[in-house]
């Protein structure tokens, strides 16, 4: 990925749940080559997906033709045991089983992604803002910091300063483009 998106999601990740970030990376790899699509489970109410993640996503996508989910990899120590959630919903009422081969772990909601790329991108968050939700148009550099690990985020009308400096350029490695329906709950 060579150019910065205009909107996306934007997401810490790393070891979880007794599993390295090279074992997620595997195993999400064959998630895709068996359905097409990944799973991708993560909790928290930032990017609740009927009230944040899929009004932000369908709009992104009516903009640019689509949106990516972009992720910086962090020391993670996330440990629980957790079962694997059996299925999911788009709409938190009507359920489904998960595909075979999937497998969401420790998460109530997760992101419908495509295949997962390596992508070395620095993220100036001094020139974006949060996207949708209560927090919509804070800026995205004082919004993602300390225990905050994920944000819809899009482009501002202007960088809030000349030079991003290191604290607010992320650097990322990897993204995947979200597909429809974009976000659904796990269980």
């Amino acid at each position: 990925m060579t150019a910065l998106p205009n909107a996306f999601v934007f997401m810490k990740v790393g070891n979880h749940a007794n599993e390295t970030w090279d074992a997620i990376l595997s195993r999400k790899h064959l998630e895709f080559e068996s359905d097409g699509r990944i799973y991708w489970g993560y909790g928290g109410n930032t990017c609740h997906p009927t009230k944040h993640v899929q009004p932000f996503a369908e709009k992104a996508v009516q903009h640019s033709g689509r949106i990516l989910l972009v992720m910086e990899p962090i020391d993670s120590r996330a440990a629980p045991i957790i079962e694997p959630a059996t299925q999911y919903s788009v709409d938190g009422q009507e359920w489904h089983d998960l595909p075979k081969g999937a497998i969401v772990t420790g998460s109530k909601f997760a992101l419908v992604l495509g295949e997962i790329q390596a992508g070395e991108l620095d993220i100036p968050l001094n020139e974006y803002d949060v996207g949708v939700g209560p927090s919509r148009g804070n800026p995205a550099e004082d919004y993602v910091k300390g225990r905050t690990d994920k944000a819809c985020l899009m482009r501002s009308g202007s960088p809030r300063t000349n030079e991003p400096n290191n604290e607010s350029t992320r650097h990322t490695r990897y993204y995947a483009e979200l597909i429809p329906p974009y976000a659904v709950f796990v269980q």
